[in-house]
This record gives structure tokens, C-alpha cells and sequence, in this order.
């Protein structure tokens, strides 16, 4: 008599354990679908992601290569004014130079003609 107690204790395990089987594999199969589509759609969003990411990075890199080509510009502007203050003073040196040996030749031609008075006296 235990033996076939024990047999339908076996059988009435099975039988409950298949039905616990019925009732929450169709619904674990729908969550298991549910989690795989979440996952693709979690690495598509993180894909995404990824990518503005890095355009928000080259983004960035070009108002820092804007912000390079106006210091470009600025110092462009300066170079231009300073050469052209280095060609005026330049200019203005040689007008001076000419200026400082046209007046020693002057002095000298008057010193020469003052010598022959000089010395007539």
C-alpha cells in the first residue's frame, strides 16, 4: 500500500508540477520575447546615443577650430598693421638719413668756403 501511495504521490506530483508547467510557460515565453525586444531595442537607443555623442564631440571640435581661425584672422590683422609701421618707419629713416647727409654736405661746403675766408683775413 505505500508503494502505490508513493506511486500516486509521483504521479499527483507530475501531474501538478505539468500544470504549473501550462499556467506560467505561455506568459514566461511572452516576457522572455518582451525582454529580447527591449534588449535590441536598448542597444539600438545606446547606439544612438553613441553616435550623437560623437557628433556633439566634432561639434565641439569646430567651435574650437572656429575660435582658432578668428585668432588667425585677428593676428593677421596685426602683422599687416605692424609691417606697415615698420615700412613707415622705414621710410621715415631714410628720408632722415638723406635729410642728416644732405645737411653734413651743406655744413661742410659752408665750412669749406668759410676757410679760404678764413684764412684771407
Amino acid at each position: 500500500m505505500e508503494e502505490s501511495t508513493t506511486a500516486d504521490e509521483a504521479k499527483t506530483v507530475q501531474l501538478l508540477a505539468k500544470g504549473i508547467m501550462e499556467m506560467y510557460e505561455p506568459p514566461l515565453t511572452t516576457i522572455n520575447t518582451h525582454l529580447k525586444e527591449l534588449t535590441e531595442k536598448q542597444e539600438a537607443v545606446q547606439g544612438m546615443l553613441t553616435s550623437e555623442k560623437r557628433r556633439l564631440e566634432d561639434l565641439q571640435n569646430d567651435v574650437m577650430l572656429d575660435a582658432l581661425l578668428a585668432d588667425i584672422a585677428t593676428n593677421r590683422e596685426k602683422l599687416v598693421t605692424i609691417s606697415n609701421s615698420m615700412m613707415s618707419l622705414h621710410k621715415r629713416v631714410q628720408s632722415l638719413q638723406t635729410r642728416a647727409a644732405n645737411v653734413e654736405k651743406a655744413a661742410k661746403v659752408k665750412a669749406a668756403a668759410n676757410k679760404p675766408a678764413a684764412s684771407s683775413s
